[in-house]
């Protein structure tokens, strides 16, 4: 006996409301943490975002990648087995009750144990109170059943909404299906592969793809995948990268990718209002398979692959530069070019300039950089912009974020340049006067003249010789300058000399022109169960539909013979909204009265 009774109490365990409950709460918190938290970003992201200690906490949690945690896939099998334990012990059941009510539970249903409750005398022999009872229950659209009591009385079951049962049991049977999409998109054979070592993730971010090891390259006929991509304008691929914790798996696509155009539109704030990537599909032949806009929320479908447009980079746009150097500003401008995402050789130095980052626009509130607006405009566009790292031989450097149009602060031009020696460190900016051609070439040659005038004569280093420096360089390089604009001048140069005291690196570099290119992030994904989702949330909206308009309303009679006519209880309940039902019971009372004639003799006992 002690295992049949084990059996039936796991049973029980997995088929409790408890537990339903509790897997429910659980994969609610999972699913709050992988929308708050952006899901298969690099770690490196995640470890520069909590720092070191609270990264190792995470990662060891798997909450970078929630939904595809061994945890998380746990939580939605036990849900998947709780449910269907339910549904397999009370549908039978169900169905029963459905079909014909429980004549065996006659005895249970109790009048007086019901929220609805009404007694009455009436002067009509038993068979003819009864008549009259079962014809105002289907007159109301209850179904009235008769069961002898046994004692010479007789009871009545009426029901209506008996169909109710049935959102309970599409309800149960959407929550499955549900939990068993979300298993199958899961890709459990990608985690079975790991786990036997036949599948490794490739840790190594920058190397060309030939190189990428075999074990981390997908089957072509993968069932589910979900991975991103970034093409450049002009650039196709046939493979996307799914991120695996510090690696990533290469998934061989059935087509090839081809970004041709990519156009992104601002709000006046400077964010993003829409961005657009026209794509097209290829096969191995050439072929065009496919060509859509795709954009945010509107993604591009093909024999069951999604391509979402996710995010937008730069895509390689080349710079060209001109470096100053500041011990020798004498050599004039050095010119360079290079592209985004490469590095830079910076001949005569020990640095080389990695170039991290072109934007095009850079919009700000005017406040920022104390510009007052035209008419209503708040914010005002820097124009384009580029970061770059300089990173020494030694080790030592700085990232720098650098404008290319000059900005206008109290009436002076300026070159602005962010610079920063600690990355999440906030830039702090240097502002170099611009002169009349707008570029930094007349600063350059006072400061050439200033170092000239210093070597001459290392102990005249007072403001006259300064002011003196710069005025025969305005003279010889400015000589339409007004006396305004000098003064002015002067004192901004005095006080970018200042700020190069503390500049990390001996140039500086400025950007003279661009040949832009985008890049868009794409998002590939293939979940055949996506259509199953679907259905499921139509069977789960007919099912809450069914359980909270269809509500299951009960009534009990029980008649019992007096000397003088019969005494006729009446009870009611309801599983729905029980106000609507306590009105409809008055109104069928009401009725019960009329016709079994009782005003002269009732007796009413009413606690509803």
């Amino acid at each position: 006996m002690a295992g049949p009774s084990r059996i039936s109490s796991v049973v029980n365990f997995l088929g409790s409301m408890r537990l339903a409950v509790s897997l429910l709460v659980l994969l609610a918190i999972a699913s709050v943490i992988g929308t708050i938290l952006n899901q298969q970003q690099p770690y490196e992201d995640y470890a520069l975002k909590f720092g070191p200690f609270w990264f190792d906490v995470f990662r060891d949690l798997g909450l970078y990648n929630v939904y595809r945690t061994n945890w998380y896939l746990a939580i939605v099998g036990f849900l998947v087995l709780s449910t269907s334990t339910c549904l397999i012990r009370n549908t039978p059941r169900m169905i029963r009750e459905m079909r014909e009510p429980d004549t065996a539970m006659a005895s249970a249903y109790d009048p007086q144990g019901m929220a609805n409750k009404t007694e009455i005398i009436s002067s009509l022999p038993m068979d003819s109170a009864t008549q009259m009872v079962v014809a105002v229950l289907r007159g109301r659209g209850y179904r009235p059943k008769l069961h002898d009591r046994g004692d010479g009385g007789m009871v009545i079951l009426g029901r209506k909404g008996r169909y109710s049962r049935i959102g309970y049991i599409l309800t149960h049977a959407a929550i499955i299906v549900f939990c068993a999409a979300a298993l199958y998109n899961a890709d459990i054979p990608v985690k079975l592969a790991m786990l036997t070592g036949s599948t490794q993730p490739e840790n190594n971010f920058h190397i060309p793809l030939s190189k990428v090891s075999k074990n981390a390259w997908l089957p072509v006929g993968n069932p589910a995948y979900r991975g991103t991509v970034t093409v450049p304008e002009g650039q196709s691929t046939q493979v996307a990268y799914e991120l695996v914790g510090n690696g990533y798996l290469v998934q061989p696509l059935p087509f090839r990718i081809k970004l041709r155009r990519f156009h992104v539109s601002y709000y006046s704030t400077g964010m993003p209002k829409d961005f657009i990537s026209n794509i097209v599909l290829y096969n191995d032949q050439g072929k065009v398979l496919k060509e859509a806009n795709v954009r945010v929320n509107h993604p591009l479908s093909y024999e069951g692959v999604q391509i979402f447009q996710a995010s937008f980079v730069d895509g390689g746009s080349l710079l060209k530069m001109k470096r100053y150097m500041l011990n020798n500003p004498s050599a004039g401008a050095i010119h360079q070019e290079g592209r985004v995402g490469q590095s830079v050789d910076l001949s005569g130095t020990t640095y080389k300039l990695k170039l991290k980052n072109f934007s095009l626009d850079n919009v700000v509130p005017a406040a920022a950089i104390e510009s007052v607006p035209a008419g209503d405009q708040q914010h005002i566009n820097l124009g384009p912009s580029f970061t770059s790292i300089a990173q020494s031989g030694s080790g030592s450097g700085a990232e720098f974020k650098t404008y290319m149009q000059p900005i206008s602060r109290g009436g002076q031009s300026y070159f602005v340049q962010g610079v920063r020696t600690a990355f999440g460190t906030p830039y702090q900016y240097l502002f170099i006067p611009t002169g009349p051609n707008g570029s930094i070439g007349l600063f350059m040659k006072y400061l050439s003249a200033l170092q000239k005038q210093a070597m001459v004569n290392k102990s005249e280093n007072n403001k006259s010789y300064v002011l003196n420096t710069f005025r025969q360089v305005i003279a010889r390089d400015a000589p339409s300058m007004t006396a305004d604009a000098e003064a002015a001048y002067f004192q901004s140069a005095i006080s970018a000399i200042l700020q190069l005291k503390a500049y990390p690196v001996p140039f500086i570099v400025t950007l003279t022109g661009f040949d832009h290119r985008w890049a868009a992030g794409l998002e590939v994904t293939k979940w055949p169960a996506t259509i199953v989702i679907y259905w499921g949330c139509a069977v789960l909206v007919l099912g809450i539909f069914i359980l909270f308009y269809l509500p299951q309303r009960r009534l009990s009679v029980v008649l019992r013979t007096l000397t003088e006519g019969t005494e006729v209880i009446i009870g009611g309940t309801s599983s729905r909204n029980p106000y609507e039902f306590t009105k409809e019971f008055d109104g069928l009372v009401t009725r019960l009265r009329s016709v079994l004639r009782n005003q002269d003799d009732q007796k009413e006992s009413n606690d509803g």
